[in-house]
């Protein structure tokens, strides 16, 4: 099959929903499709959404894409190793500058207008929606999106739901995974000292404050905790000495930390599914979480993790310091974890994939 991506610009750093994608254009790489990459410098989104500066901007990046300037994109993507057979390929949003192919998958509902506009030559149109991305983009232009006549084709259950309760409309699910090739047990479930880690992320809904302010309290209850956090912003200001940060982690300086780890946290309000969490519980380490949405596929309360209801941090921090002092149920907690998110694996999900894509094609 062609196969042509459709994502957003390419800023060249960590980003989790880039991430699957990538993972995606490999195995399909690897399975001799032809892969094709495309990077929008702006989509078709109503003016009306951007307003007069959006349009400004839209004007500046068609005139320097002429002149060989690609605005706020970089030429490569140096934080993910990309199959060297994938084709990139940054484009304006119309037609001309889309190859043809079987299948083109928009992957941000920004992409979804710019996609929605394509003629049926570059591909049977399928809609990829990893989150409820009204938290990215104006409900009144996003939820149109979910709209359009595409396959839709989402990472979790609740998207699923989502999508059915509050439009009617249908979509397949096809589970994000962990790659058991980056990321497995490495360090004795019984030899981690008191370390949690937790991502750190600039967007409000990711929960990083309230992830600081329980750990703070946990510390009070636990003084020889360590923080362990990541991410690709700046360390955040006045962080205690017990913190420590890595930025821009590789897959490799991830997995470690993650094997240091008794306990993930995972603080967010809301996730399309959280990959960081799954990530680590590949690793070892037990899950503490709100109820996010995201975690619904993996976090069964007091099986696989311990979960609380988003905003309540009181019981966040009983459930670390609980975990932290009873060794017996943190195992146990951890064990249950990664036999589950095992099962979500690269191949499963690809075979989805590639079955759901064979079956809309043309």
């Amino acid at each position: 099959m062609k196969i042509s991506f459709v994502l957003p610009n390419n800023l060249d750093h960590p980003i989790g929903g880039y991430k699957v994608i990538y993972e995606y254009a490999n195995m399909f790489a690897s399975n001799g499709d032809d892969v094709t990459i495309n990077f929008t410098l702006y989509d078709r989104v109503p003016n009306k959404c951007v307003g007069l500066r959006g349009v400004l901007g839209k004007i500046k990046r068609n005139i320097l894409y002429h002149v060989g300037i690609l605005v706020e994109a970089k030429k490569n993507v140096t934080w993910f190793n990309l199959d060297s057979r994938i084709k990139l390929n940054f484009a304006l949003p119309q037609e001309k500058y889309f190859p043809d192919s079987d299948i083109v998958i928009a992957t941000a509902w920004t992409t979804a207008y710019t996609v929605n506009k394509l003629p049926s030559r570059k591909g049977t149109k399928v809609y990829f929606i990893q989150h409820d991305e009204r938290i990215f983009g104006p409900a009144e232009f996003v939820e149109p999106t979910w709209l359009f006549d595409m396959k839709r084709i989402v990472v979790a259950s609740w998207l699923k739901e989502m999508l059915q309760n509050e439009l009617g409309v249908k979509a397949e699910v096809v589970k994000n995974f962990v790659n058991i090739e980056e990321f497995d047990i490495s360090n004795s479930l019984t030899k981690r000292k008191h370390v949690v880690s937790m991502l750190n992320h600039n967007n409000p809904f990711k929960g990083t404050a309230d992830g600081i302010e329980v750990l703070k309290k946990v510390h009070d209850k636990v003084p020889d905790l360590e923080v362990k956090i990541f991410g690709t912003p700046q360390e955040p200001e006045n962080l205690p000495d017990y913190f420590s940060y890595t930025q821009n982690a590789t897959s490799k300086q991830l997995k470690d930390l993650y094997n240091q780890s008794a306990i993930y946290l995972f603080p967010s309000h809301i996730e399309g599914w959280g990959l960081t969490a799954t990530e680590a519980m590949m690793c070892g380490a037990a899950l503490v979480s709100s109820k996010n949405g995201g975690v619904n596929d993996f976090g069964i309360n007091q099986q696989t993790a311990l979960l609380s209801e988003v905003g309540d941090k009181k019981q966040m921090v009983k459930n670390v310091i609980e975990l932290l002092q009873n060794t017996h149920k943190r195992i146990e907690i951890s064990e249950n974890g990664y036999k589950l998110v095992r099962n979500f694996n690269r191949h499963s999900s690809f075979i989805e994939f590639e079955h759901i894509l064979k079956q809309t094609k043309n």
